[in-house]
């Protein structure tokens, strides 16, 4: 057990303070005249206190107990003389000890919250978890001023799994203090914890009510006390909760704070190539990794937002490269980073064999490849069978019949306009067209239209639930039947579409300022197409399409999670959205408008004027002009989006070809 040095000084500035004749006496001659006062009296007990204290902040706990016995009187009848006695003994490891003098000290004064806090940490150590509580409890209603104890409990209730417990044990102080930087703080790591938790339960509305206190914590806490550290964890969570702006003020902010931080640059720097400022941003990594080259995620961010030319300077970075991933100490995560950087170097200077084993390995190593390690066998995990399954279930449940009988239910709004398709498929040049166009806000991909699915089918749960009965145990929750979806839409009523709809819409209203149109270029949408048209039945719908194999190879050759770090599962997955999309073609009550992308990058005029036609919109030159759009862009091809268009990535899977053979004849591509 440790003793924090800022404790001992307030011990001894407490002393002081007792042992003070007159205010003109500083704390240097109070300490002196203390130790002539007690070398003739060694009864005189606030100059002992004093001598002690000081003791104690030198370092010297033994000379503390020392002094402190020459009265064992005192250590039978007086608080502060326990109260030292036990900090004394802490310092040397004599946690009996220290038990035995806070326990008198609290007895003959109740109200010294540090003698609880530690009596706290002492049932703690000793595995005397309940007494702890009950000793920390004491602490805070004693009204610690430092909170030690209040973050004490918080921690051991959050150690126990009990978060709830801890978070309340938080908000309950803050009351006392809301400015406290460390109660903040402390809540809104907690808080960040219980919205995980929330995410994994599908109560994505409770996740959000947790983030937003969260943030409001930090907010709060780095007001009061800013910190590099802290400001960056702020940034990191108003990007998850699609704050953009004002995360990139926050690194802005965590920079000026610690302009040697490493993690602070490099996430200003990829907040910059999100708003297009690609010079800034390549300058801001280079430098982030002059401060710190074996970062991983550093590498990984700097060589998706660069473009590598073949010379000496590719060469030699790439042999850095390659002397990291020489480390056997990383991770897979390090790894995973580090083989995706070497890779793009290689793609990008050509020597695309090399960038190819590369990728491979980047990808093997991501959570949820069906191989692993160095024998790469198959596994039998069925990676497509959720999507299979929903893809089965949606094209029996969903027909015309059932969209005639219940067009009834929607929002008529056409403000949405839902970009789908695979991914990689340029959703992402589809929306920056038609979000140059003064009419339309581009909100980039939304994941609410899931987040609806799941909270329709908590609520059918929940109302299936038998009621309590008093005295009895809760009942057991119900388990989800994986084909609930999408047979529970035969229970909602148009007054629960409408209220999913204004949610879903409200959403959407958070991405515009006067625009008309809003466009939600979620790529997975296209699973809940039949959803979508019954919540929106005016909306608009584009279904961007491109070449599977560039599709497969351009996913691979990103950071993506499963099924799209790996080629077998892809296969697996394109199959099933295939037969989706033919199936919503047929039945569907909306008119779907295909943007393939070879012809959108050969003849984007004539595609562009088509696109924003379908979206009922007059023509706009700028839209174009898209890659001057300067909206926050959040993808993998973010230095693709800032050029103008382009026909290079047509194709491009040929580079790789003779890697991918197998692949290509599952999908009927030549090779």
């Amino acid at each position: 057990m440790n003793i924090d040095q800022d404790a001992l000084e307030r011990l001894l500035t407490e002393a002081i303070e007792l042992a003070r004749q007159n205010l003109r006496q500083t704390p240097s001659i109070i300490t002196r005249e203390s130790r002539r006062r007690f070398a003739q009296n060694p009864s005189d007990r606030s100059a002992m206190h004093v001598i002690a204290a000081a003791s104690l902040v030198d370092q010297q706990p033994e000379k503390s107990l020392s002094v402190l016995n020459q009265r064992p009187d005192l250590l039978e009848t007086d608080a502060s003389s326990n109260r030292l006695a036990g900090y004394a003994c802490i310092m040397c490891d004599d946690f009996h000890a220290a038990k035995k003098h806070f326990d008198i000290s609290v007895r003959i004064t109740p109200g010294q919250a540090d003698c609880w806090t530690w009596l706290g940490q002492l049932a703690q150590r000793d595995g005397q978890t309940d007494q702890a509580i009950g000793y920390y409890e004491r602490a805070i209603v004693f009204d610690d001023d430092r909170h030690q104890s209040a973050l004490a409990l918080s921690r051991l209730h959050a150690k126990n799994r009990k978060l709830q417990d801890a978070i309340h044990t938080l908000r309950v102080c803050l009351f006392r203090d809301q400015r406290s930087a460390k109660l903040n703080l402390a809540l809104a790591k907690l808080l960040k914890r219980r919205a995980i938790l929330m995410k994994r339960k599908k109560k994505h509305r409770s996740q959000r009510r947790l983030m937003q206190e969260a943030l409001q914590c930090y907010l709060t806490a780095n007001a009061a006390q800013p910190m590099s550290r802290t400001l960056v964890a702020q940034g990191l969570l108003q990007q998850r909760m699609g704050l953009f702006h004002d995360a990139k003020s926050s690194f802005e902010r965590a920079v000026q704070q610690d302009p040697t931080s490493a993690t602070a640059i490099t996430y200003l720097a990829s907040a910059n190539v999100d708003c297009g400022n690609m010079t800034e941003a390549i300058a801001q990594f280079e430098c982030s990794l002059s401060i710190d080259p074996q970062r991983a995620s550093t590498h990984f961010r700097y060589s998706r937002a660069k473009r590598f030319a073949a010379g000496p300077a590719s060469q030699r970075y790439a042999a850095q490269l390659t002397g990291l991933l020489e480390n056997s100490d990383r991770g897979p995560r390090e790894r995973t980073h580090l083989h995706f950087a070497l890779a793009k170097v290689l793609d990008d200077t050509g020597c695309f064999d090399e960038a190819w084993i590369h990728y491979s390995q980047a990808n093997e190593l991501k959570p949820g490849h069906s191989r692993s390690g160095q024998t790469r066998k198959r596994t039998t995990a069925n990676h497509g069978a959720p999507l299979e399954r929903l893809a089965a279930d949606s094209q029996q449940f969903f027909t015309r019949q059932w969209f005639a009988s219940h067009s009834h239910l929607g929002n008529p709004t056409a403000t949405p306009i839902f970009i789908i398709g695979m991914p990689r498929s340029g959703t992402t040049l589809t929306e920056q067209i038609l979000s140059s166009h003064s009419e339309v806000a581009g909100a980039g991909e939304l994941n609410w239209i899931e987040q609806i699915r799941h909270e329709i089918v908590a609520r059918h749960l929940h109302s299936q639930r038998p009621p309590m009965i008093p005295g009895q145990d809760r009942a057991t929750p119900i388990a989800p039947d994986p084909s609930l979806y999408p047979r529970v839409l035969d229970s909602l009523n148009a007054e629960q579409v409408q209220i999913h709809a204004n949610h879903y819409l409200a959403q959407l209203n958070g991405h515009r300022r006067s625009e008309s149109r809003v466009t939600d270029k979620m790529p997975t949408n296209f699973m809940h197409l039949g959803l979508i048209a019954t919540m929106f039945p005016n909306a608009t719908i584009i279904h961007c399409r491109r070449n599977p194999m560039d599709v497969f190879v351009s996913s691979y050759c990103q950071n993506l999670n499963a099924p799209f770090c790996d080629l077998y599962q892809l296969v697996d997955y394109y199959h099933q959205y295939q037969h989706l999309m033919e199936h919503w073609t047929n039945v569907l009550p909306i008119k779907i408008h295909d943007v393939d992308y070879e012809q959108m990058v050969t003849d984007p005029l004539k595609h562009s004027r088509e696109l924003i036609e379908h979206c009922g919109l007059n023509w706009e030159d700028q839209c174009l002009r898209f890659h001057q759009n300067e909206r926050l862009v959040h993808t993998p091809s973010k230095w693709q989006v800032r050029q103008p268009m382009y026909s290079s990535s047509v194709e491009k899977w040929r580079r790789f070809e003779k890697h991918l053979i197998e692949t290509a004849a599952k999908v009927g591509q030549p090779v």
